[in-house]
């Protein structure tokens, strides 16, 4: 533990922004997922900023202009639009290949809810020989049973994802050394403590942005 925000598994540092944010290190490549709120232009700047779908809280055109730089590569699910930036565009199930780092785009849609079905996705990020699975905006699905990482970061907050119970569930569904919970508290209806998450392996991280 690098940080009260950040985890070190092997040589990647994978640190919690806020909400659904994260950035995560390794040795060459710089990468963030779902930056929300970031008002600050002093954190490293991205090679690669991913966005699993286009509502507002996860396709934050304000926090990648902050942490965008000439040559950032921004990453989207088809069906989103980001404009003025180097780009591309993944489809569910499909797995690329961004300035060395290999990226899979995982299903990710809630059940009985409205909120997140097509156009939305998770993503697999392979760094350093880390794998680190984000879920998206999800709730507890089937296909999580065939996801083998190192880090699975689950969202907790409830009513537009899993919440804290059924995001126990998937982590038992999941094949993952460490299980970090996201999506709670920064917007309203995802209250939900972190702490509940106690599942072997979990690790609970404060988030960076206030």
């Amino acid at each position: 533990m690098k940080s009260e925000s950040t985890f070190k598994f092997g040589e990647v540092e994978v640190t919690y922004l806020k909400h659904a944010g994260f950035q995560i290190k390794g040795t060459e490549d710089v990468i963030y997922i779902d930056p929300y709120d970031i008002a600050r232009t002093d954190l490293e700047k991205a090679d690669i900023i991913l966005v699993t779908h286009d509502h507002f809280d996860h396709l934050d055109t304000r926090s990648i202009k902050n942490l965008s730089k000439p040559d950032t590569v921004v990453v989207f699910p088809r069906g989103c639009y980001i404009e003025g930036y180097q780009t591309c565009e993944v489809l569910e199930g499909e797995r690329i290949v961004v300035k060395g780092v290999e990226i899979e785009a995982v299903p990710a849609y809630n059940i009985g809810k409205p909120f997140h079905k097509e156009g939305c996705v998770g993503y697999i990020v392979e760094v350093d020989g880390v794998r680190i699975y984000h879920a998206g905006d999800t709730d507890r699905i089937p296909e999580m049973r065939g996801v083998r990482v190192d880090i699975a970061l689950l969202p907790i907050g409830g009513t537009y994802t899993m919440d804290v119970e059924e995001a126990k569930q998937a982590a038992a569904d999941i094949n993952a050394k460490y299980y970090i919970p996201m999506h709670y508290g920064a917007i309203p209806d995802t209250d939900a403590n972190p702490e509940d998450f106690d599942v072997p392996g979990a690790v609970i991280l404060k988030p960076l942005i206030p």
